[in-house]
């Protein structure tokens, strides 16, 4: 029988590593039994970090006692190897990555946060260069850089989150907790999108000219995935419309703006809608020959 949890549960282990933590891993974890030990393992594989330089992992499961189960049994499964500290928080029912992203935030303590979603992995290199980036500019609050393919762009401004076209990947974000003034933002739909452009109303977000993120191999096509949030489009488009009027209401935004960007929204979601009939299309057309 699963354990019963209350509606916040916490537990900790420790790494045989011991240094400080200077980047904290958060991971919200929802239907993520055959992805998140690859997650784990890549996070686990960092390498070329100066030793003074530790990681914590903050996992935040989302109401489902078989992704803590995929969690614990991971970490048996290392054993003495595993190298960072494990913070598992325990939601007692779903509420979408946002306030999991939120919840976990609490139990941050390191001067970086980098973000993963449960169904991706990392280069080994990823947290080495996008820290060392920091170092060199003190001055930034996040960076980010290419998930599975390499950027042409180097930096992202709040007018090209606006226009769309330019975004970041969860698993590509890299924050200096004293210059942020917010926290993740607490939505079921488009909260990263809005996180993105909070940060980026302040300064521009930089994008590192390197690809250090891609889906896991254990995981399935995004369209394919019945629990990937890709397949809920609308959602998502009605989600950007309400980030919108986030972004109105903290006044990062005037109201005069909102009919065009909706128009837009609309817009980009009919060329999508008329792409994916074009692309079923195509492979019905395919089986046929």
């Amino acid at each position: 029988m699963p354990k019963a949890f209350s509606p916040e549960e916490v537990t900790r282990w420790s790494g045989y590593l011991r240094t400080t933590p200077e980047i904290t891993v958060l991971i919200p974890c929802w239907h993520a039994e055959e992805t998140i030990g690859s997650a784990l393992d890549s996070v686990e594989a960092q390498q070329d970090l100066p030793k003074h330089v530790g990681i914590e992992i903050v996992i935040v499961v989302d109401g489902r006692p078989a992704d803590q189960q995929a969690v614990a049994q991971w970490i048996q499964r290392k054993g003495s190897s595993r190298r960072w500290a494990i913070t598992l928080v325990y939601l007692a029912e779903n509420r979408g990555a946002g306030v999991a992203r939120k919840t976990g935030y609490r139990y941050c303590s390191s001067a970086f946060l980098a973000l993963l979603d449960d169904d991706d992995v990392w280069s080994p290199k990823k947290l080495s260069l996008q820290w060392g980036w920091h170092q060199a500019h003190p001055e930034r609050i996040a960076s980010g850089h290419g998930y599975e393919r390499t950027p042409m762009y180097h930096a992202i401004d709040f007018r090209r989150l606006l226009i769309g076209g330019y975004h970041l990947h969860n698993s590509t974000v890299m924050i200096r907790c004293s210059l942020w003034p917010y926290q993740p933002e607490p939505y079921r739909f488009s909260e990263d999108w809005l996180m993105l452009a909070m940060i980026a109303a302040l300064q521009p977000i930089n994008v590192l000219p390197c690809n250090l993120a891609c889906r896991s191999a254990a995981a399935p096509p995004p369209m394919a995935d019945v629990h990937s949030l890709s397949r809920q489009r609308r959602k998502l488009r009605l989600g950007q419309i309400n980030a919108l009027c986030a972004l109105i209401a903290r006044r990062q935004l005037s109201p005069i703006w909102l009919p065009p960007l909706v128009a837009w929204n609309l817009l980009l979601a009919l060329r999508r809608w008329l792409l994916d009939c074009w692309c079923a299309a195509r492979l019905d057309a395919a089986k046929a020959e």
